[in-house]
């Protein structure tokens, strides 16, 4: 008997993904830009969790499942807030503070703060 668990599919990932941040973009954000911003979201985390997945055997089940909450990461915050400066410079704030929940004072203070931590590495 084989007790192996698989990991969902891609397509798996993209849909929850896609789904949180349509509903939070609430037409505020063009249906591309979300498109796009999902697919590199995605892309990490199915990368991290196949990686998780096979190097943490016992948590395999963790890894199996995309879960929402793995969207409040820094990380997650990072590529959304890079994506949008790279495709709408002047909007980007706009869109990341929907996307991020956060307040613009909120998006200034995180991204100045990730920019004192990356400088000191």
């Amino acid at each position: 008997m084989n007790n192996e668990i698989t990991m969902d599919p891609r397509e798996a990932f993209f849909k929850i993904i896609h789904s949180y941040y349509l509903n939070l973009a609430a037409d505020e954000i063009p249906i591309e830009l979300i498109n796009e911003v999902s697919d590199i979201v995605t892309d990490f985390y199915y990368e991290q969790y196949n990686r998780f997945n096979r190097q943490y055997p016992k948590s395999a089940k963790r890894y199996s499942v995309f879960q929402l909450k793995d969207l409040e990461h820094p990380t997650a915050f990072e590529m959304i807030i890079k994506y949008f400066k790279k495709k709408d410079s002047d909007r980007y704030k706009d869109y990341s503070t929907i996307l991020l929940r956060m307040t613009l004072e909120e998006l200034i203070a995180f991204e100045k703060n990730r920019e004192e931590f990356h400088k000191m590495w």
